[in-house]
């Protein structure tokens, strides 16, 4: 392991342990890039596929009533809501092609400026269940056009799917890896069912993340690094290293060709290996936990880096509590500039941000 990337990765756990001591206010004014990488995804048309696999619970009603029989039936709901809270995967798949637009206009619709997930909450994206509010800074909405009805295909033939604007938000996740949360959401009012999968009419939320590539790499059109790249060659070299040590200690382990005396004298240099190969996995287990290492990646816009695919779920509100359940996923499948008028400079430049996954 080279010197250069032992000092980096010492900077990476000093920033991470910096990153403990700031609350998450304090972390948005430090980083001062949410509306930055959003202005990377200004008057961007993108092409997604949504996959719909999963069931949505029904929405939980409460009362302000005190009367015992009024609340019979929600306190019936209560004690069996978060039996009911996992999704359930369906028989079938409803897939939707869907084109969208991430304007460069303010949203201007007041309920839309205060969806909380687009606020700030913060949502674990592997099982976007639960939100816990955090005190983070607010950052500016932008609107989120569609710009097809998606079709679909039943035994009643050719369907149609309604879908209303919506709002874009990208919000700062961790200081020390440099991740965003990238989300948004569309208005579904009528919904759409195919077999037993179910769309519900209601607002339907997409949550991924993204990060910005440094600018020295944007001018880079060979290779562009990323921290997620840095991050892979570090496991790699740790693995590399890592790999190396097994071999000592299986030597040492394996040797019986030395007597007591000398098994003595190596003992605190086995003892030694023994302490490095600790260290080196727990340095590969943080970064395999801090760092989607394995997802699929895709170039965006502008020098941005996405997860290809990400989660697609709804709101339920349930005694405080704000869940978003998981009933499905959507990839991003390209990017291109909105043209306005007929300009061959914006042309050129969509030809050098496009990136189409394989």
């Amino acid at each position: 392991m080279t010197t250069a990337t032992s000092s980096l990765f010492t900077l990476l756990l000093l920033s991470s342990c910096l990153c403990l001591q700031i609350d998450m206010a304090q972390s948005y004014v430090i980083d001062g890039c949410s509306t930055s990488i959003m202005s990377r995804f200004h008057n961007i048309r993108c092409k997604l596929f949504v996959t719909i696999d999963k069931t949505s619970p029904p929405p939980v009603t409460t009362t302000t009533s005190t009367t015992t029989d009024n609340n019979d039936e929600n306190a019936v709901a209560a004690a069996n809501y978060n039996e009911n809270f996992s999704p359930i995967a369906t028989g079938s798949k409803l897939g939707l092609p869907l084109d969208i637009q991430f304007t460069s206009s303010a949203c201007t619709d007041f309920e839309m400026n205060n969806e909380p997930l687009l606020q700030g909450d913060s949502t674990n994206n592997n099982d976007p269940t639960t939100t816990t509010t955090t005190t983070a800074a607010v950052s500016p909405l932008f609107s989120l056009q569609p710009l097809n009805k998606p079709t679909f295909i039943t035994h009643k033939g050719q369907q149609s799917v309604k879908i209303t604007p919506g709002a874009y938000s990208c919000q700062l996740s961790d200081v020390s890896t440099q991740q965003y949360f990238f989300r948004f959401f569309l208005d579904f009012p009528e919904g759409a069912s195919r077999n037993d999968v179910i769309l519900p009419a209601e607002r339907v939320y997409f949550m991924t993340a993204c990060w910005m590539m440094m600018e020295s790499d944007e001018k880079n059109t060979k290779k562009k690094n990323s921290v997620i790249d840095t991050a892979r060659q570090w496991r790699d070299e740790f693995q590399m290293s890592l790999t190396a040590l097994n071999i000592k200690i299986d030597e040492l382990e394996q040797d019986d060709t030395v007597g007591l005396v000398e098994r003595t004298r190596r003992f605190p240099h086995y003892m030694e290996l023994l302490k490095q190969r600790q260290k080196l996995m727990g340095q590969i287990d943080m970064l395999e936990e801090r760092f989607p290492l394995e997802r699929p990646m895709v170039h965006g816009p502008n020098g941005t880096l996405l997860l290809k695919d990400g989660v697609v779920a709804v709101k339920r509100v349930f005694g405080g509590k704000t869940r978003y359940h998981w009933i499905g996923t959507f990839s991003f499948r390209d990017f291109c500039l909105d043209y306005g008028d007929d300009d061959d400079e914006m042309r050129e430049k969509e030809q050098a941000i496009k990136k189409v996954m394989p």
